[in-house]
């Protein structure tokens, strides 16, 4: 049993037609064919099944090679097209390939047919692989394509929510300028005031009340004039076009010892104890540094159980050269 192959003949003669079926099976095929003479048929056909190759005879009674050929060719089919003619001039056959006929035999020469309809089956088949791979191409490309529409309607959309973003951004800062000047004017004049009338008391009563008022009214004077200096550096920090201060060295032992004494109440009312592994000179603003190291202290001390709190500050060498800070609460 040779290898199946699917052959529309076009052809009036039932006997030319048995002669082609012959020739394939001597070259080793098991053809299963059809034969048409008419358009009709031919259309019938191909509609109704599907072929490897069409072998049509050029010239009969009601139909020809050149016809048959416009009807396959109308259908979208791309399948071998060979003709087959007992009598047909060169220039006829070249104006048959020209048509779009794959190649042309003659009758008394079928010897070949059988390389004439492997050749053009393996053309049919590299045609019908490029087509595939365009199309293939052609979703890709549109996949591709509705990425990058995506894409950039993700890019709008995020470009739109950062407008958004930087106009809310501008508007506070607007705001906290506008608070940052309220506060100079409101919080400040009555610290001043508190400041001056200390001061005053300093002055006229300093050694005739006993040491601890004098020591008591040392401890307003000084936090006073901190909670001046908090209150200017607040301002500085939240006026968004100066960013606060210049970073520059600042000594984490003097920054403790500032924190400490700033929380000295605190830390006697609570009991705890402050101790520290030795602090490196480190790139910062002086006042914020010295916030922070109070509000972590003081949230120690605040938020502890009934056991007397233990705060210990140490730092150390993290990675590239950055000093990285540890607050223990015991």
């Amino acid at each position: 049993m040779g290898t199946q192959l699917r052959v529309l003949i076009v052809e009036d003669s039932e006997n030319d037609a048995l002669l082609v079926v012959r020739e394939l099976r001597r070259g080793g095929y098991d053809p299963v064919f059809e034969r048409v003479d008419t358009a009709e048929a031919m259309r019938e056909a191909l509609e109704k099944k599907t072929w490897d190759v069409i072998i049509a005879d050029y010239i009969m009674p009601h139909f020809s090679g050149l016809e048959a050929l416009r009807v396959l060719q109308r259908g979208g089919l791309d399948l071998p097209f060979i003709i087959i003619s007992g009598r047909i001039g060169e220039d006829i056959a070249v104006d048959a390939m020209r048509a779009g006929a794959h190649d042309y035999i003659i009758k008394g020469n079928l010897t070949r047919l059988i390389p004439a309809i492997e050749r053009e089956m393996h053309e049919a088949e590299v045609r019908r692989e490029r087509k595939r791979a365009l199309e293939e191409l052609r979703e890709s490309e549109a996949r591709y394509r509705n990425l990058v529409d995506e894409l950039e309607m993700r890019v709008e959309e995020r470009t739109a929510e950062l407008a958004q973003r930087t106009e809310d951004l501008a508007r506070s800062n607007a705001e906290l300028e506008q608070f940052a000047y309220v506060a100079s004017h409101d919080l400040q004049e009555p610290l001043r005031m508190i400041s001056g009338f200390t001061q005053i008391l300093a002055r006229r009563y300093k050694g005739k009340l006993d040491k601890s008022a004098d020591e008591y009214i040392a401890y307003i004077v000084d936090g006073a004039a901190r909670m001046q200096r908090m209150i200017e550096d607040l301002l500085a920090y939240s006026r968004v076009g100066t960013q606060g201060k210049s970073f520059e060295h600042i000594n984490l032992e003097a920054v403790f010892d500032q924190a400490v004494t700033n929380l000295r109440v605190a830390i006697e009312k609570n009991g705890g104890a402050m101790t520290h592994d030795f602090l490196p000179t480190v790139m910062a603003d002086d006042s914020q540094m010295v916030q922070l190291f109070q509000n972590l202290i003081s949230n120690g001390i605040k938020f502890r159980g009934e056991e007397v709190q233990h705060v210990h500050i140490s730092a150390r060498i993290k990675e590239n050269g950055i000093y990285s800070g540890f607050f223990r609460f015991v």
